[in-house]
């Protein structure tokens, strides 16, 4: 796809890592910029977003495989649709930041069902957009789950120590793996809020100064 006129930034992490209040500050600096920014999550709050959150909640069941075209599906959407669609508003000169992408589905499918099957469910998604670059926050699973304890009333599918363990070993795989590919910033979660933020600033701000 040709280079579009907005920034494309995705944030990875197992669940608890802090990724929604980091990319909260990193959309602040980036309008301190006096530059347009979108914050977007997936699941998306799509049709196929809004059904796959009732299977992460436990509402309704499906197998692994299932959810893995699911997330897929979602994601194409995501990308295209004419209403908030990420491709459309990057065309436009706003920048995207996205709260999980392609990584994710690799990191999450992959303990379940084979990774080369999982790419290649999105590969049509690759092929649409790559980020200018992934963030991955990391954070040991014990230290997350204590965090989620805190702030939520239930667990999704995923949060148990042993999938967020599993699912973190394949996130730094990944990330080995891909590095040659893709342009993927390690970020040290264990810090504090404010060290975190600044770390991402730092590695980021050439794209937005």
């Amino acid at each position: 796809m040709n280079r579009m006129k907005g920034r494309f930034i995705a944030f990875e992490g197992i669940d608890g890592s802090g990724k929604s209040t980091q990319i909260n500050l990193l959309k602040k600096r980036i309008e301190q910029c006096q530059a347009p920014c979108y914050e977007t999550l997936e699941p998306s709050t799509g049709p196929i977003g809004s059904l796959l959150r009732q299977y992460l909640s436990g509402r309704m069941k499906a197998d692994e495989r299932t959810l893995a075209a699911l997330f897929a599906a979602d994601r194409l959407d995501h990308l295209l649709n004419e209403t908030d669609g990420i491709c459309p508003k990057l065309e436009s000169g706003i920048h995207v930041i996205c709260d999980r992408y392609l990584l994710s589905s690799y990191a999450y499918q992959s303990v379940r069902v084979p990774l080369d099957w999982v790419m290649q469910l999105n590969a049509a998604a690759a092929d649409t957009l790559h980020p200018d670059c992934h963030i991955f926050i990391d954070v040991a699973p014990d230290i997350t789950l204590e965090r989620m304890a805190k702030e939520r009333f239930h667990k999704d599918l995923f949060e148990t120590k042993e999938r967020l363990t599993e699912v973190r070993n394949r996130y730094l795989e990944l990330i080995d793996r891909l590095r040659e590919q893709e342009t993927i910033i390690l970020i040290d979660g264990n810090q504090s809020m404010e060290q975190v933020s600044d770390d991402i600033w730092n590695r980021t701000k050439h794209f937005f100064l």
